[in-house]
This record gives structure tokens, C-alpha cells and sequence, in this order.
């Protein structure tokens, strides 16, 4: 999945006219960061493919599905199985799974699965527009957000504005999972 959202970004750029220095400048994202979003060398955190899909007129759904061609009221994902497949590790030291049906008209938040690995680097701390709602499902995350520190154990929740500067990270010896809900 990681090279389709890529893809999908460089399409968007391409038919909009719009050069990779003006996506970037326009999004906040260095134009290198870009470029390997682009080439799928890298994977864009989910407040990153928010922030492309402000700049280039998509829903955050349609950059992560590739647009909406199912129509449902409920969709359910079953345990350990992720809809749209697992993105690797993201520069805010996670990586995610989506956990709705690809192309699903009408979702207006995007619930994803989170897997921390306490040994990667924290990444530096982003905004986007939205909220987010999160869940520590197991082990421990720090949260930073608007320059404080909280530590959430299995079954804390915090309920944070996006437009805030915040980052997520793994601490603890054991992997960390985190139900995120990030309103498009």
C-alpha cells in the first residue's frame, strides 16, 4: 500500500499542475520527504497524508484508498486483519494499518491501528488539521503534545486537537499498540 499512496500523491500533484516544491512549501513537508512519499521509499505518517490531502483537494480516504467505490453503513474489520494492509515504519516511529474498507464513501473519521516499537527513535512532533481520539490497547506511549509529556498505559485515552504540535512513542521493553481515530 505504501507505493499506491505514493502514487496517488504524485497523480493528485501531476493533474493539478502543481510541482513537488509547491506541494511541499504548501504542506509543510520537505520536497525530499515528498519525492520518496512519491516513490514509495518512504512512508508519510497519518498527519502527513492529512496535511497532502488539504493541499490537493482529496479526502484524507481517497489517499489512503485510492478514492470512494463501496457504499456501506457498517464496515468491519476482523481481528489481526487490516482492510488496506499495514504501512512500514513511519519517521513519527510507528507504523499503522487502516482499519476501514478501502473506498468507502462517506467516512469522516479514519480509525487506524498503531504499533510502537520502544526501541525506534521518537519522531519530531507535527500538526494537521482534525482531532484525533487515541486508545493504548498494550504496552506503554508517551504522548507529547503542546509541549508536555503524558505517559498513557493499556486502556488510557486521550482526546487531542491536531492543530496542536504532538507526537507519539513507544517506552517500555514491550511493543505498544494505540487505537488512533483521526477526524478528515
Amino acid at each position: 500500500m505504501r507505493k499506491y499512496v505514493g502514487e496517488r500523491i504524485q497523480k493528485l500533484r501531476e493533474a493539478q499542475g502543481l510541482s513537488r516544491d509547491r506541494v511541499s512549501h504548501l504542506a509543510g513537508i520537505p520536497v525530499d520527504r515528498l519525492e520518496a512519499y512519491e516513490k514509495g521509499s518512504v512512508v508519510a505518517s497519518i498527519g502527513e497524508v492529512i496535511k497532502l490531502s488539504r493541499v490537493l483537494g482529496s479526502k484524507v480516504e481517497g489517499m489512503l484508498h485510492g478514492g470512494g467505490t463501496v457504499s456501506e453503513d457498517i464496515t468491519i474489520c476482523r481481528a489481526g486483519e487490516s482492510l488496506s494492509g499495514e504501512q512500514g515504519n513511519t519517521d513519527q516511529s510507528y507504523s499503522y494499518s487502516c482499519l476501514t474498507r478501502p473506498g468507502t464513501v462517506g467516512h469522516i473519521m479514519e480509525p487506524f491501528l498503531l504499533t510502537f516499537d520502544p526501541r525506534t527513535p521518537a519522531g519530531p512532533p507535527i500538526t494537521h488539521d482534525g482531532q484525533e481520539f487515541v486508545l493504548i490497547l498494550d504496552g506503554s506511549i508517551e504522548l507529547f503534545y503542546d509541549e508536555k509529556r503524558y505517559r498513557l498505559e493499556k486502556g488510557d485515552s486521550a482526546y487531542i486537537n491536531a492543530a496542536l504540535p504532538h507526537t507519539f512513542h513507544g517506552v517500555g521493553d514491550t511493543i505498544a499498540r494505540m487505537l488512533a481515530v483521526v477526524s478528515s
